[in-house]
């Protein structure tokens, strides 16, 4: 029986400082742009780690959780002209938010000052205007509003703004 990924049978592991806010805890964001944050801690050009929100009701919050957010990259194909074959552990993820279940922890995000990074992959259908959606809504239904209601709040809160980018 294979033991399922946990902090505490990897206890060497380090964890890091909340840094970026990702959008999105698929497949393509964990392996692509939290891969490239695990391979800039390892050389401590980051010293940083993502908070997802999962960008619909039903996401992989829970499953990460019980996993510790822990979760293997496998690396096959050629780097350099040479055979790569391998599997690596990625740290760089703190904990998976829902904005459908906990809108409160969500907006809590706006009030950390060691979050500077705001990054998705976010595609045009959920890029779409919902004419329905409105600032007190708990959480709106567009990216395009929950992103701006989270940056109200830091506007609120007169802290600095964030460095927003896409990982398309």
């Amino acid at each position: 029986m294979t033991k399922r990924l946990s902090r505490s049978n990897q206890p060497g592991l380090p964890v890091y400082p909340e840094r970026m806010i990702q959008f999105g805890e698929g497949n393509f964001m964990r392996a692509f742009v939290d891969w490239q944050l695990q391979q800039m801690n390892n050389k401590g050009l980051f010293n940083g780690s993502a908070v997802l929100v999962q960008p619909i009701g039903q996401g992989l919050g829970a499953l990460m959780a019980e996993q510790d957010n822990l979760y293997t990259v496998l690396l096959n194909g050629i780097m350099q002209e040479q055979t790569v074959n391998s599997r690596e552990i990625i740290a760089s993820v703190s904990r998976v938010i829902s904005p459908y279940d906990d809108y409160a922890a969500y907006l809590a995000l706006a009030e950390d000052d060691n979050l500077e990074f705001i990054t998705s992959n976010t595609t045009e259908a959920g890029i779409a205007y919902h004419a329905g959606d409105a600032l007190n809504d708990a959480p709106p239904k567009s990216f395009p509003a929950k992103l701006t209601a989270l940056l109200h709040r830091r506007f609120e809160l007169g802290k600095k703004g964030f460095v927003i980018s896409p990982a398309s």
